[in-house]
C-alpha cells in the first residue's frame, strides 16, 4: 500500500511540475509573435487490480490551444491591414508632391500668371509687365518640372521598396522569399518531429509568426496537412508545399503599367497585402497623377502658344500664324512661349510633358516678344492693343483649361488620400477585432497563468507532503518491527 501511495504521489508531483513549467513558459512568451498558450493534458493510470483502485495520474501531452478558423480570419485581416497601411503611406507621399494651398504651389503660381497677364493687358507696352509675365511662365514651368520629378521619385521609391525590377535583390520580395523558405524549413522540422513523437509546439509558434508576416506582405491563406505541415497559397498559386517553397521575382515596370511579382514558373501573383497595394500605386495611381499633371502642362502650353502664334507684340512683331504675318510679310515672327526643355522652338504634348515643359529661352532673353495685340495689327507698327494679352489672361477661366485640370488633380489626390486613411482606420478596427478573437483562444492571460502557477505550486507541496508522511510512517513501522 505504501508503494502505491508513493507511486500516486510521485505521479502527482510530475504532473504538478509539468503544469508549473507550462504556466511559466506561457508567461515567458506572452509577447512572443505567433505563440499559442500551452496546456498540460492529464489522464488517470489504468488500474492494475481487479478492484479498480486509482494508481495516479499520467502526462498525456502538452498541446496548444488553437483555432484554425480564427487563425485564417486573422490572416486575412492582416493581409487587408498590410494593404491599407501601405496605401495610406503611399498616398501621404503623393500628397506631399502637391503643397496646396501655399504660395509655392502651382495653383498660386498659375493665379499669379493670370493676374499679371491681366495687368499686362492694361499696359501692353510696359517692358516691366512683359518681363513679369515671362518670369511667371518660367516659374510655372519649373514648378511642374519639380512636381513631376517628386512624383516620379515616389514611383522609383515604390520599385525600390518592392525589390527592384527584373530580380529580387531586396525589399518586400526578398522578405517574402525569406519567409517562404523559413516556412518550408519549419514544415520539414515539424514533419520530422511529428513522425518521431516529439514536441512541435515551439516549431509551430515560429511557423505561425512567419505565416502572419507573409500574410501582411502578400495576403495568403493556408491549408493544414495530415503530416503537420501547411500549404501556403496566394489565390490559386501554391507558394509552399511541404518542404518546397517557390521563389518570387519582379517583372515589368511602372512605365508600361505591368510591374508585377511572379514565381519562377511565370505565375503572376494576385494583388494582396503590402505588395498588392504597392503594385496598384506603382502601375495605376502614380502614373495617373503624372499624366494629369502633364495634361495641365499641355493645356497651358497649347493655349498660350496658340494665342502667341496668332497675336502681335506691342512692338509690331507678328506671330507666325497671325494675319499680320501673311505674305508679303517676310520678317521675323514671335517665338512660342513654351517649348521642350533644351529646345528653342518645339513643344511636344504628351504624357510626360510636365517633366520637359520650359519657357522659351528667346523670351527670357527678350520679354518684349510676348504677344499682346490682335493678330490683325499691322506688322512692324507699335501698338497698345491689349486683345491677345487679355485673351491669355482668360485662359485661367476656361472650363477645360490648366486651372480646371490642376484643381481636379489636386482634389483627386486629396480625396484618394482621405479614402486611404479612412480605409486604414476601418481595416485597423477589423484587424483588431479578429486579433482579439484569436487572442481569446490562443493568447496568454497573465492572471490565469499566475493562478495556474500558484495552484500547481500548492498541489506540488501537497504531493510532497504526502510522500513525506508516507515515508515517515513507513520508517516508523520498520523501526517498530
Amino acid at each position: 500500500m505504501s508503494d502505491l501511495s508513493l507511486q500516486i504521489s510521485a505521479s502527482a508531483i510530475a504532473a504538478d511540475q509539468a503544469q508549473l513549467d507550462t504556466a511559466a513558459n506561457n508567461l515567458a512568451n506572452i509577447s512572443t509573435p505567433g505563440y499559442a498558450q500551452q496546456v498540460v493534458n492529464l489522464s488517470d493510470f489504468s488500474p492494475s487490480t481487479a478492484q479498480g483502485v486509482g494508481e495516479g495520474v499520467q502526462i498525456v501531452s502538452v498541446t496548444q490551444t488553437t483555432s484554425a478558423l480564427d487563425e485564417q480570419q486573422n490572416l486575412i485581416a492582416q493581409g487587408q491591414l498590410g494593404a491599407a497601411n501601405e496605401s495610406s503611406q503611399i498616398m501621404g507621399l503623393a500628397q506631399n508632391s502637391f503643397p496646396e494651398p501655399s504660395s509655392s504651389g502651382l495653383q498660386s503660381q498659375l493665379s499669379t500668371l493670370w493676374s499679371d497677364l491681366s495687368n499686362l493687358a492694361t499696359q501692353p507696352n510696359s517692358q516691366a509687365a512683359q518681363q513679369q509675365v515671362v518670369q511667371d511662365a518660367a516659374n510655372v514651368a519649373a514648378t511642374m518640372n519639380t512636381t513631376y520629378t517628386q512624383l516620379s521619385g515616389v514611383s522609383q521609391q515604390l520599385v525600390a521598396n518592392l525589390g527592384g525590377t527584373g530580380s529580387s535583390n531586396g525589399g518586400y520580395v526578398q522578405q517574402a522569399n525569406q519567409l517562404l523558405s523559413e516556412i518550408a524549413n519549419l514544415n520539414g522540422s515539424i514533419i520530422a518531429a511529428h513522425n518521431g513523437g516529439q514536441d512541435i509546439n515551439a516549431l509551430s509558434d515560429q511557423r505561425r509568426a512567419a505565416v502572419n508576416s507573409l500574410g501582411t506582405l502578400l495576403g495568403v491563406r493556408t491549408v493544414a496537412e495530415a503530416n503537420g505541415s501547411i500549404t501556403v497559397l496566394s489565390g490559386g498559386i501554391q507558394l509552399v508545399s511541404g518542404t518546397n517553397a517557390v521563389q518570387l521575382n519582379t517583372t515589368g515596370q511602372p512605365a508600361t503599367a505591368n510591374l508585377a511579382v511572379e514565381t519562377a514558373a511565370g505565375n503572376v501573383l494576385p494583388s494582396g497585402g503590402q505588395i498588392g497595394a504597392l503594385l496598384q500605386a506603382a502601375n495605376v495611381t502614380i502614373p495617373s497623377y503624372l499624366t494629369q499633371l502633364s495634361n495641365v502642362a499641355n493645356s497651358l502650353a497649347t493655349n498660350l502658344n496658340t494665342l502667341q502664334s496668332q497675336g502681335v507684340s506691342s512692338a509690331g512683331v507678328p506671330g507666325p500664324t497671325s494675319a499680320a504675318a501673311a505674305p508679303p510679310y517676310a520678317g521675323a515672327t514671335l517665338p512660342s512661349i513654351f517649348v521642350d526643355n533644351g529646345s528653342a522652338a518645339a513643344y511636344t504634348a504628351g504624357s510626360t510633358s510636365a517633366s520637359t515643359i520650359a519657357i522659351n529661352p528667346q523670351l527670357l532673353a527678350n520679354p518684349t516678344l510676348i504677344a499682346t495685340a490682335s493678330g490683325t495689327s499691322t506688322a512692324g507698327v507699335a501698338t497698345i492693343d491689349p486683345t491677345t494679352a487679355q485673351a491669355m489672361a482668360n485662359v485661367g477661366q476656361l472650363s477645360t483649361g490648366p486651372n480646371s485640370i490642376y484643381q481636379a488633380l489636386v482634389s483627386g489626390v486629396g480625396n484618394n488620400a482621405a479614402q486611404a486613411n479612412n480605409a486604414q482606420s476601418v481595416t485597423q478596427a477589423m484587424a483588431s477585432s479578429t486579433s482579439a478573437q484569436l487572442l481569446s483562444v490562443e493568447g496568454v492571460s497573465t492572471n490565469e497563468q499566475t493562478v495556474n502557477m500558484l495552484s500547481a505550486q500548492q498541489a506540488y507541496q501537497a504531493s510532497a507532503a504526502v510522500i513525506n508522511s508516507t515515508t515517515t510512517a513507513l520508517n516508523a513501522l520498520l523501526a517498530a518491527v
